[in-house]
């Protein structure tokens, strides 16, 4: 070791006179350097700093050593030189261990360094890979649309062609039916096979037509291709939008959790426990790193399908594009072919042309003849004297100005009959067309009238669903009387308890039989509903229906405007005892207050809900019979009823409070015989009333069955 001395021991003399032993200067001036200058110091500045300060915090330490011992002036050189090496060996060692950490953790921050590059490098050609994507759907967008184009175009061309082909049929139609007066046998002839050529010309106009359609519907689909294209696009753009956001964060991520542990390594305390943090950390920095990782492959693995999903797609359009190709082609031949049958219908008009100046210079060669005829006449009878051989030949001229005569004949009388037959199929056809047109116009109004009739149905039901409220009020208000009246009897008599308890459940049969009625009734209606509109649609077909069906809704009318009015009456009434009830309910129900002070409202309000009741059935219209649904029935009962228990009710309340003596089993009892009297008044008019519903039904069927028999005969 080189001999240096420190220069704090050599300015400061010692008390006594001695300086310190010459061996501690040159160990304590090599501290420093051992302890400057570590292998990693060029990597670590802060490291390096608090090892500085580490050294001089030793140095003073030896320094304040230094003063005691030469305040002592005692042979302590042996102690002092032990004491160094110690010293020397604790920091040699933690050296070695500061230098192994370090080798550690730079081999942890290039593994994941190199982890780092690689997940950049991937989520790079991941872009790479989303912009190629993004090219070639503006390509594959770019090809559609021009494909579009070119079919647009192509087919304004076909519907200009077909619109001329057309307007060329109707003129060669008109053409024909002006020449068929004056056509010769010639023209007969082949007038037997033009009407071939129109129905088969005909016929290819209709397949054009449906073709057209066909090729429509085909563009419309395509269009919608298109759009959904385009919002597959757009969802495309979005997710690439999101993705580099995601890969922004994620970079942003991993640069703060770079910095987090260069302060973490650089200010790491050389201490045990504050390694094993630092350590700790650093593995839970690598999990999140490598959960990172997992859910970065996890996005890349959904890329990937999503651009599985993309490729089949395309394909799926390049195969629907390459069949919409061969249609064209096949389309293009079609139209070639129509064009060359156009191109044989000209050269057969053009010969239908010949042969007409062909039949006038016939018949003008004929008119000829029959002057020549007359002017050999004349010539005969000059010549009447003449040979055997001129009467011949006059013979036989005659001959043949008969037969031409017969032939023009026969041929006109053909040509008439032919006219006749177009005129009585136009005639049929048009007399068919008119039928149609009376039976759409006939179907019209029945639905109009099925409509009618149907909101009609809704008003009722909507009449029944309130009526059906307003007894479901009153039967949650007699439930919460009879619930009262159970907790007071509860206090003084156990025995009533199972007597109320068989009263609830009475009540709740009724209940569920209401229900079941009601049911009933809706079943009913559905089913007398079915046979009208059945009855409806076969009677609509002719106007004598139609008629009767007006009948019978002027009928409905003016039967529903008196429903409505009963039923509206039947509401007030509900709504007015209802309401009383809850007016006059006296303490006496409840086993409280005077009786003698309820008595006579009791009996005031009774008698007032009977007058009331007595004014409303004089007033009001009675139900009416013969309509099928009966709801006019079903609402007097159903009122009643309700009218019959809230009486019924009301005159216990009255009992109750004339004898308050009485006990409460012979209450009960006599409540419970009443309401069972009730219960099968409401019976024996619900039977009687279904009863009659069946009747009704059965007459309307069997008048339905008379109906089908009288229009089969």
């Amino acid at each position: 070791m080189p001999s240096r001395s420190l220069p704090a021991a050599a300015s400061r003399p010692s008390p006594h006179g001695r300086r310190p032993a010459p061996r501690l200067a040159p160990r304590l001036s090599a501290l420093p350097r051992r302890l400057e200058k570590p292998p990693g110091a060029g990597r670590n500045r802060r490291g390096a700093r608090r090892v500085k300060k580490t050294i001089n915090n030793m140095e003073q330490c030896l320094e304040v050593f230094q003063e005691q011992a030469l305040a002592k002036a005692s042979p302590c050189d042996t102690q002092l030189q032990e004491l160094l090496h110690q010293i020397d060996i604790t920091v040699n060692s933690k050296k070695v261990e500061w230098e192994r950490k370090m080798k550690a953790l730079e081999a942890k921050m290039d593994i994941q360094d190199q982890e780092l590059a690689r997940a950049q490098s991937k989520l790079d050609q991941k872009g790479q890979e989303v912009g190629l994507l993004q090219q070639k759907l503006e390509n594959l967008q770019k090809n559609k649309y021009e494909m579009a184009q070119s079919y647009e175009t192509q087919l304004q061309a076909l519907k200009s062609q077909f619109s001329k082909l057309t307007h060329s049929y109707e003129k060669l139609r008109l053409h024909q039916l002006k020449q068929k007066d004056l056509q010769s046998r010639g023209k007969c002839e082949e007038s037997l096979e033009t009407p071939f050529e129109l129905s088969n010309l005909s016929k290819k106009l209709e397949e054009f037509k449906a073709k057209s359609r066909e090729w429509d519907k085909k563009g419309t689909i395509c269009q919608n291709h298109l759009i959904y294209l385009d919002a597959q696009q757009k969802l495309l753009s979005e997710k690439c939008n999101l993705f580099q956001k995601q890969t922004k964060s994620y970079q942003f991520q991993i640069s703060n959790k770079k910095q987090n542990q260069e302060e973490v390594i650089t200010y790491g305390h050389p201490a045990s426990e504050k390694d094993e943090l630092i350590t700790e950390k650093l593995k839970a920095a690598v999990n999140e790193i490598a959960i990172h990782r997992n859910r970065l492959q996890e996005e890349n693995l959904k890329l990937q399908e999503d651009l599985k999903m993309f490729q089949k797609q395309c394909q799926n359009m390049e195969a629907s594009f390459s069949e919409m190709k061969k249609e064209l082609q096949s389309r293009d031949a079609l139209w070639r072919r129509i064009h060359l049958e156009c191109q044989q219908l000209h050269t057969e008009l053009l010969k239908i042309r010949e042969m007409q100046e062909i039949q006038i210079k016939h018949q003008s060669s004929s008119e000829q003849i029959t002057e020549q005829p007359e002017n050999k006449n004349s010539d005969l009878l000059l010549l009447a004297q003449g040979p055997e051989s001129q009467q011949e030949v006059l013979n036989k001229i005659r001959n043949h100005l008969y037969r031409e005569e017969q032939s023009h004949c026969s041929e006109q009388e053909r040509t008439r009959t032919e006219i006749s037959d177009l005129t009585e199929e136009l005639h049929q056809k048009e007399i068919t067309i008119a039928t149609i047109m009376e039976k759409a116009s006939l179907l019209e109004r029945q639905l109009k009238m099925e409509l009618q009739i149907k909101d009609k149905l809704l008003a009722k039901q909507q009449v029944l669903d309130f009526n059906y409220k307003v007894v479901k009020s009153e039967n949650t208000h007699l439930k919460e009387m009879i619930e009262n009246q159970e907790c007071k009897s509860c206090m003084t008599i156990d025995l009533s308890n199972k007597e109320h308890g068989n009263f609830t459940a009475s009540i709740h049969k009724l209940e569920h039989e209401n229900v079941r009625l009601q049911n009933s009734l809706v079943k009913l209606q559905n089913d007398t509903e079915t046979s009208i509109l059945g009855g409806m649609d076969i009677n609509g077909e002719t106007e004598h229906s139609y008629q009767a069906g007006s009948k019978m809704q002027e009928k409905e009318e003016r039967t529903s405007q008196n429903e409505d009015g009963w039923h509206m009456k039947a509401q007030q009434t509900a709504l007015l005892t209802a309401s009383r009830r809850h007016r006059n309910r006296s303490p006496t129900s409840y086993g409280q207050g005077n009786i003698t002070g309820s008595k006579s409202d009791i009996t005031l309000s009774y008698k007032l809900d009977r007058g009331h009741e007595k004014e409303l059935d004089d007033k009001s219209p009675p139900p009416p019979v013969g309509y099928p649904l009966c709801f006019g029935g079903l609402f007097s009962e159903k009122g009643t009823t309700g009218g019959l228990l809230s009486h019924a009710y009301d005159a216990e309340e009255i009992k109750l409070s004339s004898s308050p003596e009485m006990s409460i089993l012979a209450k009960t009892e006599k409540f419970l015989q009443e309401e069972e009297k009730h219960t099968k008044e409401f019976e024996e008019r619900l039977n009687s009333h279904l009863e009659e519903l069946q009747r009704h039904s059965e007459s309307t069927l069997k008048k339905y069955a008379m109906l089908q028999e009288s229009r089969h005969t």
